[in-house]
């Protein structure tokens, strides 16, 4: 059987706003390791302070039970790729 070529409009809309998202994150972290190299800071430090900073700013906009959702995925997510 062909694969069909044609893409759903939402299809479309959810793979051009994650390369968006990608694309911003790369930017967000080309820009903290600029910044962690001309200020002499430690990359690993300075992006354990700004995963800290962002939980805490989840919890206080969304609660504590959120922001350890949020964790509890990322934690998920970094025990599937280790086992891949």
């Amino acid at each position: 059987m062909a694969m069909s070529k044609v893409v759903t409009l939402s299809e479309y809309r959810e793979n051009t706003q994650q390369m968006q998202i990608d694309d911003i994150s790369a930017q967000a972290f080309l820009f903290l390791q600029e910044q962690a190299q001309e200020n002499n800071v430690p990359m690993r430090k300075l992006l354990m302070e700004h995963l800290l900073g962002i939980a805490c700013v989840v919890k206080a906009v969304e609660g504590l039970d959120e922001a350890q959702n949020w964790l509890a995925l990322i934690s998920d997510e970094l025990d599937q790729e280790l086992a891949n």
